[in-house]
């Protein structure tokens, strides 16, 4: 007899007992149910087995529910470092950044992902210029407090000139990036852009005081626009074509109005030259690939730069390809020149004809001088299920952990680059994988089942790419890091300044939250099929400020128009730009038969004619009743095309203290065709309505009634 009482979960003792109940059902000529019964044991039996078929099925491990979450799209993610933004000033000269020097807030270290050129050039004033206002701004007075409009309070019309102009201390040199970033003010929260598709509200032109063909003349710089014409705060990198010149010692720069279309005109609150992004990391070791077109051959010496910290301060090995592995090259040469942020290589004796411009030719592993002797991991032994212990101060990168290892092939090591995996549960016999387990600290390889065995050898496993990262822990408030990782004097005595927090680090995603998001899945609109899901798809449309939006559909069901009243604050009226945004933004998810008009709010008037009579003893100004008015009238305008209905603003008044009753209450909307006229009539109006008080005739009477 199994004894059910004794089961920890009593799921299967609930089995038993619903079965026990349908016996009535299916045969009720079945009456004796005491345990002795041998059919009452059979259903025991079943009910056991049901509840461990149960209980084994719930039982998945992680590793594979990691695998179903993936199956909805959904993959964990990886342990990254925060962001921000890293001001230089009072650089004495011109300088070279190279990529990935560290910038140090106590002892967490940030990177530049790529190389940055620091211009000495100060900006020594601002001027704005436009048809409404010509003002002289002296630049010290742009504090990140003071706001200025960048090109006038209205949007651009006809042959007008708008434009604002920088002057400068010192020329920017010709095709050099520089960044100028701009600190915009807003009232409202605009959506993200990202790397969404962006219809401008603006073009703009970007040119410099300067001389081509001995002809003086503004001329036109290449920019990069990350603030979308000045739509959020952020760089905008420029690139001069021509030298500059300069009038009275003064170079200049501006920035010219093409065309507009904003919502709100922008409007600048500082201007800084030299800012540019780092991330929260700390590379310790990377692998340089390159090209034939990277290389200069004279006098059967090749010669090749790197311009990252590394390269340029770092150890080094060299490495040639052959076929689809790499060789040590013994004899290479290389010159740091600190003060131009690059390292130069040169190579002799070496045949690069047979190789294409676009193939990749050497590569160099950098490394720094702290994790010399951790290089070599260690030997293929041959074995499968080969493991090291690597225990890290912090948590590895896991897109920047690459090892490589190498096979004896004649009189040469030849090595293949190994890529981390999670897991080897798709690794097949060949696959050059391995794993490293953080919270074990290991570094795991293959049985050549799942996943390759290295080759056997002397100290053949060894690092080619290798970098941390705090993860959570960079996120940090601003003016925290406040010195750089250099041998470049001009640097070092320059002021580093970080202007905004850092943020956006975060740790690898534990499973529950990664199962948490399956939810967002289907939560998240793939097509707009109801009226709600077209309100959540336009509330997202990138770069927009939407404070209400109402969707209603046509009643010919052959046409399938759907009718998108949008409203912005403080504006009664959608620009083309809008528009423009919001239809291509909406094709990704509209239905194939269907089309879109997008409406802005019309004005419902509302002239009011109300006689009240007064309890006794109170004598009211009628502007306070005109104000609870305007409060009805503010809260129906909370979203557009509410239906005023007359009940409610009748009660609005007589529920007053000091109000004994509304002896009259005519309402009569203009400045829409309405099928009623009547003054007590509910007032139905169209989606993108809002109303407005008109003439309002208020009469208050003190009550005689005794």
């Amino acid at each position: 007899m199994i004894n059910l009482e004794n089961l920890s979960d009593k799921t299967a003792l609930e089995i038993f007992n619903e079965a026990k109940q349908k016996i009535e059902i299916m045969n009720p000529s079945w009456t004796y149910k005491s345990e002795s019964d041998p059919g009452i044991t059979l259903i025991e039996l079943f009910s056991w087995l049901k509840f461990n078929q149960h209980n084994r099925l719930n039982n998945v491990s992680t590793r594979l529910k990691i695998k179903l979450l993936k199956l909805l799209g959904i993959k964990l993610k990886k342990r990254c470092g925060s962001r921000t933004l890293v001001h230089i000033n009072n650089s004495k000269s011109n300088l070279n950044i190279p990529k990935n020097t560290k910038w140090i807030a106590d002892s967490i270290i940030f990177e530049n992902e790529n190389s940055q050129f620091i211009s000495k050039s100060d900006i020594l004033s601002v001027r704005f210029v436009n048809p409404e206002f010509e003002e002289k701004k002296n630049y010290y007075d742009l504090n990140g407090v003071e706001k200025i409009y960048t090109f006038g309070t209205k949007n651009l019309k006809n042959e007008e000139n708008r434009e604002f102009i920088i002057n400068l201390s010192n020329e920017f040199p010709k095709n050099k990036e520089i960044s100028l970033y701009f600190k915009i003010y807003s009232d409202y929260k605009r959506n993200k852009v990202g790397q969404n598709f962006f219809e401008p509200f603006a073009s703009v032109k970007w040119q410099c005081w300067g001389i081509l063909d001995d002809k003086e003349d503004w001329y036109d710089m290449e920019f990069q626009d990350y603030t979308y014409q000045f739509l959020f705060s952020g760089n905008v990198i420029l690139k001069s074509k021509v030298q500059m010149l300069s009038i009275g010692g003064i170079y200049s720069i501006r920035c010219k109005l093409m065309s507009s279309d904003y919502d709100f005109m922008p409007q600048i609150s500082n201007i800084k030259i030299n800012v540019f992004e780092v991330t929260q990391i700390d590379t310790k070791c990377e692998s340089i690939f390159i090209k034939k077109s990277d290389i200069e051959v004279k006098d059967d010496i090749l010669n090749f730069n790197l311009n990252t910290h590394l390269g340029l301060y770092g150890n080094h090995i060299v490495y040639y390809k052959s076929g689809d592995s790499w060789i040590n090259i013994e004899k290479f040469q290389f010159f740091p020149d600190i003060k131009n942020g690059f390292c130069s290589f040169e190579i002799e004796n070496f045949d690069v004809s047979q190789f294409g411009s676009d193939d990749e030719i050497f590569m160099v592993v950098s490394y720094s001088k702290d994790i010399k002797d951790k290089m070599i991991i260690g030997s293929g032994t041959g074995f499968s299920g080969l493991i090291f212990d690597m225990d890290f101060k912090d948590f590895s990168k896991y897109e920047n952990f690459r090892v490589m290892v190498g096979e004896k092939h004649k009189k040469n090591i030849n090595f293949k680059i190994w890529n981390r995996v999670d897991d080897f549960f798709k690794s097949k016999k060949f696959d050059n994988h391995f794993v490293y387990e953080e919270n074990l600290k290991v570094l795991a390889f293959g049985d050549n089942h799942h996943g390759a065995i290295p080759q056997i050898g002397k100290d053949n496993i060894r690092f080619c790419s290798l970098a941390f990262t705090k993860g959570e822990n960079s996120n940090l408030k601003e003016n925290m890091i406040n010195d750089v990782e250099t041998k470049n004097k001009i640097l070092k005595n320059s002021n580093i300044v970080q202007i905004s927090p850092a943020t956006g680090g975060t740790d690898d995603e534990k499973f529950e939250d990664a199962e948490r998001r399956v939810s967002e899945i289907f939560k998240d609109e793939k097509k707009a099929v109801i009226l709600e899901d077209y309100s959540k798809i336009i509330k997202k449309t990138p770069g927009l400020i939407l404070k209400d939006v109402s969707i209603s559909s046509s009643d010919d069901r052959m046409k399938n128009k759907i009718f998108i009243a949008v409203r912005i604050p403080d504006l009664n009226f959608v620009p083309e730009s809008y528009k423009k945004n919001i239809v291509n933004w909406f094709e990704n998810f509209r239905l194939i038969n269907t089309e879109v008009e997008i409406l802005s709010p019309v004005i419902i008037k509302l002239d009011i004619k109300i006689r009240v009579i007064l309890k006794s003893g109170y004598n009211v100004d009628s502007s306070v009743i005109k104000k609870e008015l305007k409060k009805f009238v503010d809260n129906l305008n909370e979203k557009m095309g509410q239906r005023l209905v007359y009940g409610d603003i009748l009660k609005r008044v007589e529920n007053l203290e000091f109000v004994h009753y509304l002896e009259n209450l005519d309402i009569t909307p203009t400045g829409y065709d309405f099928d009623s006229n009547s003054n007590y009539d509910n007032i139905d109006v169209p989606i993108n309505a809002l109303y407005e008080l008109g003439k309002i005739d208020l009469v208050s009477l003190m009550n005689t009634d005794f």
